[in-house]
Order: C-alpha cells, then structure tokens, then sequence
C-alpha cells in the first residue's frame, strides 16, 4: 500500500510521492542518519538476492552523468535526489549532441566496470542544471519473453497511462529473451536520440504486436532533421549486435567526427564529452583542415580523445609490429591489433568510428599509406605487399626478407630498410629493390631506419651508431646517395608534417612528444621546441616514435607507458603473488634453481631476488638484452645492443663483464643445461631469420679457434629456440613462418633430421618444463598453451594441444613468460593496461606556444 508522510522504511522518513513506475511507487525522504534528502524507489515485491548482488555493484559506480545509489533495502532503493526533468525531444541537433555525450559518457563508465543498463529510455535520463542523469542504472533486467499483457513493461514518471513504456526501446535480442549486453544499451540509445532529435518514438504501433513487428522488421524513419548522424544511428538500430557499435566510446567517437557545427567555447582542454564545444569543433577542424581555418578562435581550439582497440585486441606496436599511421587526408587510421583471433592490420573510420580487418594481412607488420589515401603497404613473410581499401587481396610487391618501415613517395616509389641495417628502394608497382644508402664503417654506423619521404624527393632517416655525434635523424638524397645532412640528435626517428603552410619535425625528447619548427628547403630548424603531450609511448619501443599525424592537423600517438610488473601465476592463470617493482621490463630470465631472476630494465640489466624482491643493478651499460643463465647458475650472457656484441659476467656481480663475441648481430635464445652450446637467431637478408649455436666453456667463454656455427636455414623465418632439458641435449623447439604464419616445430639437435610440428592454429614462443614432459607456447590469441611430450629413443610424440589461460600481456614482444622449475607456476610481465587506448589530437598545432624545457 503507498506509503504516507512520516512513514519509515529503515532509516528514511518518507516526506512526500514522487510518482509511480512499473517497479513501484517513488517517494521523496530523509536519510535520518546523514540528514539529507534522497529519493525512495519502493518495489511490489521484495528484491531478490542477484537484484541486491547487482545494485551493489551499480553503487560503485561515481560519474557525474550516472544517479547515484546510496543504499539497497529489502524491497526499495536509495537514490540521489535531482531536480530535473526527463529528456524530451524534439531538440536542436547541438543541444542533443550535447546530453547524447553526457549520455554516452556514463555508458561507457558503466560498461567498462560488466554493469548494463538494460533499460534506458528518456524516463530514465533526467536533464539537471549539471547535465543529463541517468536513473536506475543496471536495475532492470527482464528474464522471459514478452506477452501481450506486458503492453505497460514500465510507467514513465511523467507519462504515466501511455502504453507500451519501454518497449520501445527494447533490442531485438531482449524481446527474444537472449542476454542484453552493452550492444543492446547501444540499440536503446539509438532509439533515444532518434526521439531526441525529432520528439517522435523511432517505433511506434498500436499495440505490443505491432511494436515488436516495427524492432524485428522495419528501420525507423529517416532523420531529415540531423541527416549528418543517421547513419550512426541507423547503426545503432542494427538488427545483428555485431552490426552496431561494439562500445559507448566507439559511438562517441563516431558522432564526434561527423559533426561540422560552430563551437561555443575556445578553451584547450582535455576532451570530457558533456561540453558542447567538443562535439561542434572536431569535424569543423578535420574536416576543413587547419590551412583553410581562418577565425581566429577556431584556429585556438584544441580537442582530445581516445580510441579504444576493436574488442577483445590489444594494440600492437614497437619493434616487432610499427606504428599505428594515420592516412595522409587524416580520415583513416592503420593500426596492428592481435587477439581474439582477429590478429593482424587493422583500419579505422575517423569519421564514422568503425574498425575493420583487412583480409589476408594477419600477419603484417609496419603498415604505410600511399599518397591518395587509396592503398596500403605492409610487410608480411619477407615481403611488401599493398592492399586497396575499396577491396581485393593483397598484392605482393617484392620478396626481401627482414624488410620494415616503409614510406610511399608522390611519384610511386616506396623506401624501406632491410634488417635494420641500410635502406632500399622498390617500385609501389612492383619490380625489384636497389639499395639506396651505404653504412659507414668509419662512423660505427650500425643502421639506418624509418625513411620518410619529403614532398621535394629527399627523406628523413635515422642512423644508429654507438657515436652519440654521429647518431640522430638525417636527411638524405636518393640522387646523391653519400649527401646527408645531420638534423638532430635523436634515439628515436622523427616524423615530417606540414600544417598551417609550415614544416614541423614531430620528435621525442624524454618522455615528451614535441614538434620543432623547420625550414624543409634550406633543411634549417626554426624556433624553439614546443610540447605537444606529456607521455608519449613506451621505454620498449625506444627505436620507435609512437605517433603519426596528417596534414589537416589531426595527430594519434600512444601514451602507453610500458609499465609491467613480473607476476607469478599457477597453471589456471590464477596470480601468486609479485616480484620486484613494476617498470619498464624488457624481458627476463630466472636462474636454474628458481631464486633470482635477470631483467633488463630501464636501459640496464638488474638481478632481482625472487623471495625478497630486492634488486640489484648488475651492469651498467646501454640497453643490455637477452640475458641468460649458466646451467648452475653462476654466470651470466647478455647482448649489448648498441654494440652488437655479447658479454659474459659472474653472477655473483663482482668483477667486469668479459666480451666473448664482438659484431655478432645474434639475438640470444637458450643456453643448454651442460653449459657446452649458446643458441641464437640472426637475421640473415636472403634466408630471414635462422638459428646458430656457438660451443662455450661451462662458465661461458668461447673455446679457442671456435666459429659460430649455422643449425638450421631454410626460406622462412626460424626463431626463438630452446634446447630440450637435458644435459646433453637432443632437441630444439622453436618456431617457423614456413606455413605463413608463426607455428612451433622440434628439431633434433646436434643435427637437424626433420621438423615435428607441434602448434595447431598458430604458436610463439616455445619453452619446455623441466622435466622435458610438456612444451609450452603462446596461441594467437594470447593463450599459454601445454603440449605433453612423449620420449621414444629417436623421437619425441606430441599430444594435442590444451590451453592453459589467457596471458596478462600487452603485447607478444621478446620472452612473454618463463617455467618455474617446479613446472607448476609461470612468470609472466603482467601489464596493467592490456587494452590501453590510443590517444587523439585535433587541431595539435594549436599547442605551439610555450617552448619545450627539455
């Protein structure tokens, strides 16, 4: 029975109705122990205990576009009290962009946290002088099929008697009785702003029936009111969940790009949706281009945003995958994403937000736009291909292994370097690569990487050398190979834009992304430094400028920081416990009898004591990599990258590291258990990646007058070996591309009699437990996977492949994982942003003006 004045249902006072709803009647109260006015939802029938699960899970929720839920009761919630009035429409399509963000906004709060709404409709959005609020967040869940008697599912507050409530605002999948997900808050709300925009219901009938019929059958009318957003909304309406928007952000993106309405406000802000001034100047500045600006207060204006990877992927970037890139008429956006089983190149919409994958490009790396924006360019398997985004496969444009970074110029030459070592140029039309730079022995040079054309013919290029004078970003000529002139120092490249009828260098200096002003005729910097974003990519992508921007003012980069911590997790994935401090980790190895582990770390190589985590420096030079273990554990080999040669050191710490092996150019994988082999992988340009091994003593020297000596070549990409648990061992696991794409395989060892193919489906990254009865990998999709290993006397037999758990990883970079040696627990670099989004700059040039201090 309603409740009267003065009436209390624990601690609240009831103080006046509010009005009726399906659930029940709502009441004005007082919180009798915090004196404060709330608002009461009293329900017919007592809440059940997944309803009260739920609603404590909505509490935690603090967004200032969500209600918030104070208490739960046996039959009533608390909520905050607000003074407002459902979202009515027909609106201004500027005042509707507006409350739709806000909208939005607390969507994607929620459903980033598992909580869907289920029921959103304008009843349950209230427009207050803060903005759009939204009620009874993740409270309404329906679980059986509709009937003709549900024609009144819920009484709105303020249209109390009309028919059919919130039906139609239903999905399809709700009113089949399947789960509501995200997808289906995505429907609702496409439902909602239709009404928004055109004060009419998007479906309408004369009973449930006809409703349901209009949702199941029909499209909703066109929007001659907003005809720049109806085909977001006609997305939003998609029959197929899988056809809408996969998330609120997607669709927040989305409407942020199509808008072309003049802003309100001029300050440079970070991008927070409720501000109309957001939605009115991105696409004006996209879709004009900072040239053509000419109000002053446009041209000042600087928006933010960020782009979530496709669902269920991480970004992938760095040295194995490059840098997401940007289309040259700024409306597209390439990228690597791996996971899920949806691994590969990527592109997206920046005008319409949606993602899709490039068919037959699952495997490429170091996407490149030609100049029309028409085409892409990739590397994949020891080629260049290029894929045309009206359609088509990917065609291949030459055959050249270890081949990356490339660049397009305007008269259809595409330059590239091979193996990090020198670069090479091919026509975009196919034919065959002539070199275009030469190394200089005298100079140390060690490299030359990431060309990017300039608009007269010449291009940008960085030169990697153990000389700090010599090292940086150059420009060179292609008509006259030995002219180079030094910009700048830099560890990273640097990138070339034109905005605003400048040039600017695009750069890193620390952790900061800024852009220096320079004259590309005379080749004369201008000017100071300027900054353009705080963090910019991470430590393990040093070689590599995370960023990518067009000429109508629009920049992407990563903010990623590369932060890990090294985690210890059982067999079903389930953590153990910490080691160390979290940080930019390379990759690291544990000793034999489990108790330190070698990391490389923020440029230097560190022992960390598993039981105490404590760590200790253990060498100081620049960039030491691929540490490994002696079989007792009392010495240490790493790879010094700058130098490209490999040291041995005690591993007690004492002493001076001892060069065994100068200009090798080998990247370290696996030191057998007797001590006697070292095995590596080297980049060879004809054959790709193969595997060698080099005899040691036990304590790690080279045994005089021994040469390192080649185990196993073919065409494909041989990688990432280990040797088979043994004292003296017999095997090597390791991985191959020979399928087109990366499966793991056992050799035996000393002598390579025929491969045994153990992954299914795709594998990475082998390692064996101690015992030598299992093999471990890494799936495609992130999986650690376990194969049991039968020994025969000349063979070994592999079970059928079994997953274990999902990695905690950002990306497949080095080592993602290492065997305890107990066999039973992993270590792995646990990140805690596996889904770190990538971050958008509108209009970026409006931030030159404060100098960089670095």
């Amino acid at each position: 029975m309603p409740l009267s004045r003065g009436d209390k249902l624990g601690p609240y006072e009831i103080l006046t109705p509010i009005g009726a709803g399906g659930m029940g009647e709502v009441y004005k109260a007082r919180d009798t122990r915090l004196d404060r006015t709330v608002a009461l939802k009293v329900a017919k029938a007592d809440f059940t205990e997944r309803f009260e699960r739920e609603a404590r899970a909505v509490a935690a929720l603090n967004h200032p576009n969500i209600c918030t839920l104070h208490d739960v009761g046996p039959n009533y919630i608390v909520m905050e009290l607000l003074d407002g009035a459902p979202v009515k429409g027909p609106l201004p399509l500027p005042k509707a962009l507006e409350y739709a963000a806000q909208i939005l906004d607390a969507l994607d709060a929620a459903h980033r946290k598992g909580i869907v709404h289920r029921d959103l409709k304008p009843a349950n959005i209230l427009i207050t002088k803060q903005g759009a609020k939204l009620l009874d967040f993740g409270l309404a869940k329906r679980t059986a099929p509709l009937k003709e008697t549900d024609a009144t599912l819920t009484d709105p507050l303020t249209e109390r008697g009309q028919i059919l409530g919130t039906l139609q605002y239903m999905s399809p999948e709700q009113l089949q009785a399947k789960d509501a997900d995200a997808r289906s808050d995505i429907f609702a709300f496409g439902c909602v702003f239709h009404e928004m925009l055109t004060g009419k219901r998007a479906f309408e009938g004369a009973s449930t029936a006809s409703v349901i019929a209009a949702i199941l059958e029909r499209e909703p009318a066109p929007l001659a009111e907003a005809p720049s957003v109806e085909r977001i909304v006609a997305r939003c309406l998609a029959q197929d969940p899988d056809d809408r928007f996969q998330t609120a952000r997607d669709l927040k993106a989305a409407l942020l790009w199509t808008q072309n309405l003049q802003p309100a406000t001029a300050p440079v802000h970070r991008f927070r949706w409720p501000v109309t001034a957001a939605l009115a100047a991105i696409a004006a500045l996209a879709g004009w281009g900072i040239s053509t600006l000419r109000q002053p207060s446009a041209s000042e204006r600087v928006l933010r945003m960020e782009i979530d990877p496709p669902a269920g992927t991480h970004f992938s970037f760095g040295t194995a995958e490059g840098t997401p890139t940007i289309s040259p008429d700024g409306n597209t956006l390439a990228f690597i994403a791996t996971g899920s089983g949806k691994s590969g190149l990527w592109i997206r919409s920046l005008t319409t937000g949606e993602a899709r994958l490039i068919p037959g490009a699952e495997s490429a790396s170091f996407p490149f736009w030609s100049p029309d924006s028409k085409s892409l360019g990739f590397f994949s398997g020891g080629a260049i291909k290029r894929v045309e985004l009206s359609g088509g496969a990917p065609q291949t444009i030459c055959q050249i292994a270890g081949s990356r970074d490339g660049s397009w110029s305007d008269d259809g030459q595409i330059l590239f370097d091979v193996n990090r070592s020198t670069l090479f140029r091919v026509p975009a039309s196919g034919g065959n690569p002539t070199p275009v730079t030469t190394l200089d022995s005298s100079q140390t040079e060690r490299g030359h990487g990431s060309p990017q054309w300039l608009p007269d013919g010449r291009f940008l290029f960085r030169i990697v050398t153990d000389k700090p004078e010599i090292r940086g970003v150059f420009v060179g000529s292609v008509a006259n190979p030995s002219e180079r002139l030094r910009l700048l120092d830099s560890d990273t490249n640097a990138i070339h834009v034109r905005a605003n009828h400048k040039d600017f260098l695009l750069l890193k200096r620390g952790q900061s992304l800024v852009a220096q002003e320079w004259a590309a005729s005379s080749l004369k910097l201008v000017g100071q430094q300027y900054p353009i974003a705080e963090t910019i990519g991470s430590p393990l992508a040093s070689y590599y400028l995370l960023a990518t921007a067009s000429a109508n003012g629009m920049l992407v980069y990563s903010a990623h920081t590369g932060i890990s911590r090294p985690t210890w997790l059982d067999r079903n994935g389930k953590p153990l416990g910490e080691v160390g401090e979290p940080g930019p980790y390379w990759m690291f190895r544990i000793s034999p009898d489990g108790r330190r582990l070698a990391a490389a770390r923020d440029n230097a190589l560190w022992l960390l004591d598993v039981e105490r985590g404590v760590s200790s420096r253990f060498t100081d030079d620049i960039r030491p990599m691929f540490p490994l273990w002696s079989g007792e554990g009392r010495t240490v080999l790493f790879f010094r990258s700058l130098t490209s040669e490999i040291y041995r050191k005690d591993a007690s710490g004492i002493g001076a590291a001892e060069l065994i092996l100068p200009n090798s150019n080998f990247t370290l994988l696996d030191w057998s258990r007797d001590g006697g082999s070292v095995l590596f992988q080297k980049v060879d340009p004809h054959t790709q990646r193969d595997l060698w091994t080099l005899p040691v003593t036990p304590d790690g020297r080279a045994l005089p007058g021994t040469q390192t000596k080649l185990y196993l070549r073919t065409q494909f990409n041989e990688a990432q070996g280990r040797f088979f648990p043994e004292p003296r061992p017999r095997w090597i696991a390791y991985q191959s591309d020979e399928t087109g794409r990366y499966e793991v395989y056992i050799q035996s060892f000393p002598d390579p009699r025929g491969a045994i193919r153990v992954s299914t489906g795709g594998g990475q990254y082998p390692q064996w437990s101690p015992d030598g009865r299992e093999l471990y990998y890494v799936a495609p999709d992130y999986k650690l996977m376990a194969v049991s290993i039968k020994p025969g006397l000349d063979s070994l037999q592999p079970s059928a492949p079994r997953a274990l758990f999902s990695l905690p990883v950002e990306e497949l970079t080095f080592s993602p994982y290492e065997v305890a040696p107990d066999g039973q627990r992993f270590l792995v670099r646990a990140s805690p942003q596996q889904a770190a989004p990538l971050t958008v700059i509108v209009n970026w040039p409006a931030l030159l003006k404060e100098p960089a201090t670095h």
